[in-house]
């Protein structure tokens, strides 16, 4: 079974759009996708993965420079990236956990369509945040950084 890893990064389900004008805010991607996980800082793990858009005209640098991968960067507890790395691929591979095919490795929501309070997911306990990641390199809402390989 295929896996899925999800991601969002604002508090209000209402939010959540995924306008490009109104900014980035959630993406879900196949894990079979992930280039690498490393450390980009000592708070900060780097998920790389195949580009959803490869569009060489409208992406970031040069014209027509293709974006061969997109990046979601994670903040992490000071030196906990192999912590939060091992329990993704434990996921991953896992034919008991995530039955469903759905991994949601953090979702900051804390109030849905209602109005209501609920808690906010983090896969980890080591994982804190989301501090951007790239796919559509027009927008700003998340930190986004060119990703140009």
């Amino acid at each position: 079974m295929d896996k899925f890893l999800y991601f969002r990064s604002i508090t209000d389900v209402d939010s959540d759009d995924g306008s490009c004008g109104a900014g980035v805010t959630s993406v879900c991607i196949p894990a079979k996708n992930i280039m690498s996980m490393a450390p980009a800082s000592d708070t900060t793990l780097q998920i790389r993965y195949k580009s959803m858009k490869n569009s060489p005209a409208s992406a970031a640098g040069a014209q027509n420079d293709e974006i061969l991968t997109d990046t979601i960067t994670l903040t992490v507890n000071a030196h906990t990236h192999k912590n939060v790395v091992d329990a993704l691929i434990a996921a991953i591979n896992s034919n008991k956990l995530y039955t469903d095919g759905f991994i949601d490795v953090i979702d900051i929501v804390t109030t849905n369509l209602a109005n209501e309070t609920i808690d906010a997911i983090f896969f980890h306990p080591d994982l804190t945040g989301v501090d951007g990641y790239t796919s559509e390199t027009n927008c700003t809402a998340l930190t986004v950084a060119a990703a140009i390989s």
